[in-house]
């Protein structure tokens, strides 16, 4: 017998699994998190024992933290879950649960749930940004629609010679990621009170997000994650740097109304999602 829709966020530090009656709605009720499991087989174990005592799900949208391949059925890059990448996720999911399963980058999940749900109703050309442990977005486009997966924390800024998790040098998410800092700095961003530091971390994301406005044409962002959840003082100063910058153009910069949820109602979300209304 089906039971509730399942939703999981794999983040590069924790995993999240909600249930929810319905696909169509913002409405999950969360039902456990865990450390992300750096190997692909503990993960799997985990997650399948926790769906075990949930019940047979009537589907199942997975959301992740890294960059899918193109058919949206397995991870192409994942510079924090390396061990994922070309695992067949989606038909291990499918073959177990025999349920119809949906995969994609956590930024698309979060772009999805503003865009269904929450701040960027409104908009047809918005991104979702998201500061946790790396930096990432998606954005929209249009009408009905294209939700694109972009690498935003790996665009290349000049004079920077540090060495991404990626292989790439000098990319945006040596500068603003919470895991590459913190490997860095030898303690958590929570500790960090230097107002200098933070003017330095959004100097570097402001040219990012100036260049994504140039490049897109996106109007207004949604920004989440947990390093933009326990500063509030980041936004703001963020988009005065923005706003230092660019001309000839606007970028609004707003919280994400779904707040770290947004991710897991956005793999739900998934399921209702014409594949084609994606580009992973």
């Amino acid at each position: 017998m089906m039971t509730n829709y399942i939703c999981i966020d794999v983040g590069g530090t924790t995993t999240r699994i909600a249930t929810a009656e319905s696909s169509e709605r913002a409405e999950i009720t969360i039902v456990e998190r865990f450390p992300t499991q750096a190997k692909y087989e503990l993960q799997l174990e985990a997650l399948h024992s926790i769906l075990v005592q949930i019940g047979q799900p009537a589907g199942i949208g997975l959301s992740l933290g890294g960059q899918m391949a193109r058919d949206g059925r397995s991870v192409a890059v994942a510079p924090n879950l390396p061990d994922y990448v070309g695992q067949p996720l989606v038909e291990t999911l499918e073959q177990r649960w025999h349920c119809p399963v949906r995969l994609g980058h956590d930024t698309v999940c979060g772009l999805l749930a503003e865009k269904n749900f929450g701040a960027l109703q409104t908009s047809e050309r918005c991104a979702y940004l998201t500061l946790s442990t790396g930096t990432g977005a998606a954005i929209f486009l249009g009408s009905p629609g294209l939700a694109i997966s972009i690498e935003i924390g790996h665009q290349v800024l000049d004079s920077n010679p540090l060495i991404c998790l990626c292989g790439q040098i000098g990319c945006l998410e040596t500068c603003t990621g919470g895991r590459q800092l913190e490997q860095r700095l030898g303690y958590e961003l929570t500790r960090i009170v230097d107002h200098g530091f933070w003017e330095q971390y959004c100097e570097k994301l402001a040219i990012g997000l100036v260049n994504l406005a140039h490049l897109t044409r996106v109007e207004l962002v949604a920004v989440s994650g947990s390093i933009a959840l326990k500063n509030e003082f980041l936004l703001p100063l963020l988009q005065r740097k923005i706003d230092e910058r660019l001309l000839n153009a606007r970028l609004t910069l707003t919280s994400a109304l779904l707040g770290e949820n947004a991710p897991l109602i956005g793999a739900l979300a998934l399921l209702q999602t014409p594949p084609e209304r994606i580009l992973h």
